[in-house]
């Protein structure tokens, strides 16, 4: 059977996870990862929580390391042999990771991430496992940590939004995904600052991701952009200054007759957020519809923040696709980071609430559509 769970392996970091965690793994599974870094560099793995039914000599559940090129291995470990240490410093660029489950009746499974020696995280959480809660970082006003790819993914809550910064009890890289300073397929470092909490946190729909609504803390996670800036006390917002649109285009836009029959134009001029009444919509029934917004100029674009119409209609956009060009004649799909086909943006559930998704990297470009 297959124990693989969660998975996300990068070249620079990543994480993993046994099948159904942070449930019961199930019997008779298997899995093998094979982690592989740049050459000169080395693995710095760490260990978020390894929870296998206790047996003698870990024989029946059992978590085993191989470092190859030191011929050297680590383990196994289970409830009663687990790791000295959450962090293991490897001399390796390689690293085998086997998981092996027989008859059980309890355990969590593992979670394991894994950075290397060129972003070993700085003040990372707890030593080294930076999915964990932002509740075991450091008390310091700003730090930085690595955070490894695939935390998305990852068991666990966050509560806030990009703008007011989050609950120190929130998965702390999971937020940062969240808040779109860091991309889950890449991971990355980040800097934040812990500052006083505040009353309620407000829920958000951002970068694939829900936070959850919640009440007082003493203590709230903020995200920065960039490192240690001396204005590292202030929050990100959801994203810097909001740019103006010179103009808008739309391949249609539809003409309604209401019910007492006077006409209602949804044109694209519409479309700017925050606009009073109905929005645009394209003509009812056209394939490939696309709204385009001319910036006026080439600017720097982090993000975008997208709202449906609940002017007596339910509508709103559930996904879309993004172009960019510098001349309006010549198009190009966003794909991010090394990927070769183009990102799927999730959009809207409903008319009414927003959802903010990160470009990264940004895009440089005069025109978007």
């Amino acid at each position: 059977g297959d124990g693989c769970g969660h998975t996300l392996l990068t070249p620079h970091s990543g994480t993993l996870s046994s099948r159904n965690y942070p449930g019961t793994y199930p019997n008779h599974t298997a899995c093998r990862w094979q982690l592989q870094a740049p050459p000169g560099t080395s693995l710095l793995l760490a260990f978020g929580d390894v929870d296998l039914e206790p047996s003698e000599h870990c024989a029946r559940s059992f978590l085993l390391l191989a470092d190859p090129q030191a011929g050297t291995a680590y383990g196994p470990y289970c409830r009663n042999a687990v790791p000295a240490t959450p962090l293991l410093v490897t001399n390796s660029s390689s690293v085998t990771v086997l998981f092996n489950s027989t008859s059980h009746r309890s355990g969590r499974g593992l979670l394991l991430s894994y950075a290397t020696s060129q972003h070993p995280g700085r003040g990372d959480c707890p030593k080294g496992h930076s999915c964990a809660s932002a509740s075991l970082a450091p008390l310091a006003v700003c730090f930085s940590v690595y955070c490894p790819a695939g935390c998305k993914g990852i068991d666990g809550d966050i509560w806030g939004n990009p703008s007011q910064g989050y609950r120190d009890t929130s998965v702390l890289c999971k937020a940062a995904v969240h808040a779109g300073v860091i991309a889950d397929e890449l991971g990355g470092q980040v800097t934040l600052s812990r500052q006083k909490g505040i009353t309620i946190y407000e829920s958000a729909f951002a970068n694939g991701l829900h936070s959850k609504r919640g009440s007082l803390s003493e203590k709230r996670l903020l995200f920065h952009r960039g490192i240690f800036y001396s204005a590292c006390h202030l929050p990100l917002p959801a994203c810097g200054d909001v740019l103006e649109v010179a103009a808008f285009k739309a391949s249609s836009w539809w003409h309604e007759v209401d019910e007492l029959g006077q006409d209602q134009a949804w044109v694209a001029e519409r479309a700017a957020l925050g606009t009073a009444g109905h929005s645009w919509a394209a003509e009812p029934g056209s394939e490939a519809a696309w709204l385009e917004m001319d910036l006026g100029t080439r600017r720097k674009i982090t993000g975008i923040i997208t709202k449906g119409s609940s002017e007596h209609h339910d509508y709103y956009v559930r996904s879309y696709r993004v172009s960019f060009s510098r001349d309006g004649r010549n198009w190009k799909p966003y794909r991010g980071s090394g990927a070769q086909e183009d990102k799927v943006f999730e959009g809207n559930s409903d008319s009414h609430g927003e959802v903010f998704n990160a470009f990264i990297p940004p895009i440089a470009a005069r025109y978007i559509r």
